[in-house]
């Protein structure tokens, strides 16, 4: 709950410094989704070689912004920020992390718990992002072929379920 607490602040933050965002409908929609992560290298690492996102930014936040935002018990923490295309409406994916930060336990799917417990991605073929996921070692915990498109699902780092999807036709 505290992990959740912590990316609904990160979420209202950034949507704060995107008010200019909201002005026009074009912009609309979700900002950013923001994780804590256990370890930054590993997340980047996946985040960018296996799921393809492209680095477009970081902060650091302080102690007292930490206190006043109420969210992370008043410690200062970083953020790395990812896309999957650098445009200005696509969603940003918010990888905060602290000095210290408790992996959670294995989830055993997406039904154990309230919350975020999957991310989805959209690709054009599947077949790259596989050879990826293959060549790194990655364990393939769903595949879904259907008429119209392909889904499978892979665990982040941090035990997150990343769902993949390619549509056809």
């Amino acid at each position: 709950m505290k992990d959740f607490k912590i990316v609904l602040i990160l979420l209202l933050f950034t949507l704060s410094f995107s008010a200019k965002a909201w002005q026009n409908d074009e912009e609309l929609g979700v900002l950013a989704i923001g994780f804590v992560v256990s370890d930054i290298e590993a997340s980047e690492k996946f985040y960018t070689e296996i799921v393809g996102m492209v680095p477009t930014g970081q902060f650091s936040l302080d102690e007292q912004w930490s206190m006043d935002a109420g969210a992370a018990n008043n410690k200062p923490f970083s953020v790395k920020m990812f896309k999957m295309k650098n445009r200005p409406s696509a969603t940003i994916l918010k990888l905060a992390y602290f000095d210290k930060t408790k992996k959670q336990k294995a989830k055993k799917g997406i039904d154990v718990s309230s919350g975020v417990n999957y991310l989805t991605f959209s690709y054009p073929s599947l077949e790259p992002v596989i050879a990826r996921i293959e060549k790194a070692g990655i364990e393939i915990v769903g595949d879904v072929k259907r008429d119209g498109y392909r889904i499978i699902f892979i665990k982040d780092p941090d035990g997150m379920y990343v769902e993949m999807i390619e549509r056809k036709g």
